[in-house]
């Protein structure tokens, strides 16, 4: 694991940036490779939360200078007391819809009066840790996963955050779903959620802290889900074919668009086929297949 999970203070980034785009979308990228856990994309820019003992203060101003080169940038600190985080993301946090066939909410929020018999409904708690649903590639992943068929199938959620992806593996039926995240944080968190919508950790469910080296040995996946970065991904998507069926589906996000090639020479080298590039606000997803 890359550090030990700490319930503490948090340091929150306000950043405005004109022109908007691409700086808020590089901005999540570079922040991400800080450690920064909770991205809040706004109209004008980004919020951004780390633990504050965290905070290596000469690389955030290191990304804070690269930015200014991008756009206009209004940067503004401050401490959020861990006491008062619950009070801070309840007055801030709004549902995410994943078009008319799902949604990602707080336990607070409600489900729509007119959803569907089979709207999908996923209840989390954050508590921190990047993946609610706001950011375009969990919102891409998740459109992805309502496209394929995993009822029945087992499932490999890769970088798993706050659950989000395996618990609605779940609930459209898969068999089972192992889900792997480096941070210790979010490996408890997605416990805390699972059991919000009703799973708990058994043989249908496993949550493992660690990373691919985790996955020596494990059972071979129909269906892997790996919404990570451009970096780790290029590193670890030959354990992910390992561990893939043949004829098995994996949808890859994490990446700007720009990405997709860098990707694509590593998809090529094992063989997979690529059955779609999604794109969103210049972020994307791969979905491929291995061959049978």
């Amino acid at each position: 694991m890359s550090r030990e999970f700490i319930r503490a203070d948090y340091l929150k980034l306000d950043i405005k940036f004109t022109p908007l785009l691409p700086a808020r979308e590089v901005a999540i990228a570079w922040l991400s490779e800080l450690d920064f856990e909770v991205f809040e994309p706004t109209d004008e820019g980004l919020t951004a939360y780390i633990p504050e003992q965290f905070v290596g203060k000469p690389e955030l101003l290191d990304v804070k200078m690269r930015l200014m080169g991008l756009a206009e940038v209004v940067w503004s600190e401050s401490i959020v007391k861990t006491r008062n985080w619950n009070a801070e993301w309840e007055a801030n946090y709004e549902p995410v819809y994943v078009g008319e066939r799902a949604i990602v909410r707080a336990p607070f929020h409600s489900l729509p009066e007119k959803a569907e018999k089979d709207f999908l409904d996923v209840v989390i708690v954050p508590h921190m840790s990047f993946g609610t649903g706001h950011h375009d590639t969990t919102l891409l992943m998740m459109h992805t996963l309502l496209d394929l068929e995993v009822k029945g199938m087992t499932v490999l959620d890769m970088g798993c955050g706050t659950g989000v992806l395996a618990i609605a593996a779940l609930k459209l039926g898969a068999a089972s779903v192992l889900a792997i995240d480096i941070e210790e944080g979010a490996y408890i968190n997605t416990i805390e959620n699972a059991e919000l919508n009703g799973f708990s950790v058994d043989d249908r469910l496993v949550v493992v802290c660690g990373d691919a080296s985790n996955l020596s040995g494990t059972r071979i996946n129909d269906v892997i889900l790996a919404n990570i970065n451009r970096n780790i991904l290029v590193q670890d998507m030959s354990c992910y074919d390992n561990v893939l069926s043949p004829g098995g589906q994996i949808a890859l996000s994490g990446f700007f668009v720009g990405d997709v090639p860098v990707l694509q020479r590593v998809i090529d080298g094992l063989g997979w086929r690529v059955e779609e590039v999604k794109d969103s606000e210049g972020w994307a997803c791969i979905i491929c297949v291995k061959p049978e």
